[in-house]
């Protein structure tokens, strides 16, 4: 097998007085994968994220040991304009859209990797892929729906050309119907365009229809990696780690 594009290996992150959220972590993810991270709240997914994409600092976190490789480059703690450099964006799980903007406006103020051409290049494959955007250029991003507006989210990470797409709580606060639209747009991402994915979901049913490996987080470490399909239909696994009913 192939080197990873994402290599994570022996990575701390911890915060404020120096409570520890990511515990010593190992993990990789491979080109054109849809890697799920799992776990109960406090886990440390959403804080395992943010030391990959240097935004633990801004939640007065740090990266306090350990590495993290990009395509065999070392870009441990660079900050997040760097890391987009890279190819890593994350669309966090805060709200994601300008809602006094409209959805045109948005999407023109994301800051799009290469010239005019390449813009709208990538703007037409983001209107290929969630095509209300076309229907609502005019509209104030606001008065979307909360999936259009997770949509609109990740339509505008996707116009920073990103190799390793890290999404956090795609599902939070959506209805089923806004879940399946918002994950559907997720695997086109992968079936279209090759993007890898990382994603802290806790909707196991939705996170399942589109993943291929899963890890599960316990107290800032990860206890358990496998094949998706495997690990989400593990009844020991939905009981014990995810707290969730048989």
């Amino acid at each position: 097998m192939s080197r990873p594009l994402l290599e994570i290996r022996d990575l701390t992150v911890s915060y404020g007085g120096g409570s520890v959220a990511v515990d010593h972590v190992d993990l990789d993810v491979h080109d054109g994968e849809v890697c799920l991270v799992l776990g109960a709240n406090g886990a440390g997914k959403t804080s395992l994220l943010r030391g990959v994409g240097g935004f633990a600092s801004s939640e007065r976190g740090r990266v306090r040991g350990g590495r993290v490789l990009v395509g065999g480059v070392d870009v441990t703690g660079l900050p997040p304009r760097a890391m987009v450099g890279h190819g890593v964006v994350l669309v966090p799980e805060e709200t994601k859209v300008f809602g006094t903007l409209t959805v045109g406006e948005n999407l023109r103020a994301a800051p799009a990797k290469g010239g005019r051409a390449s813009r709208a290049a990538l703007l037409e494959e983001a209107v290929s892929l969630f095509p209300f955007i076309a229907e609502r250029m005019n509209l104030p991003a606001g008065q979307l729906s909360g999936g259009e507006r997770q949509q609109l989210g990740i339509a505008r990470a996707l116009l920073l050309s990103p190799r390793l797409l890290m999404v956090d709580e795609a599902s939070l606060g959506l209805s089923p119907i806004a879940v399946r639209a918002v994950f559907e747009s997720l695997r086109a991402l992968v079936d279209s365009r090759g993007t890898t994915l990382l994603i802290v979901e806790q909707n196991v049913r939705a996170a399942q229809a589109i993943a291929d490996r899963a890890h599960v987080m316990v107290s800032g470490s990860v206890a358990l990696t496998g094949p998706a399909r495997e690990v989400l239909q593990s009844e020991r696994v939905r009981r014990t780690y995810l707290g969730l009913e048989v």
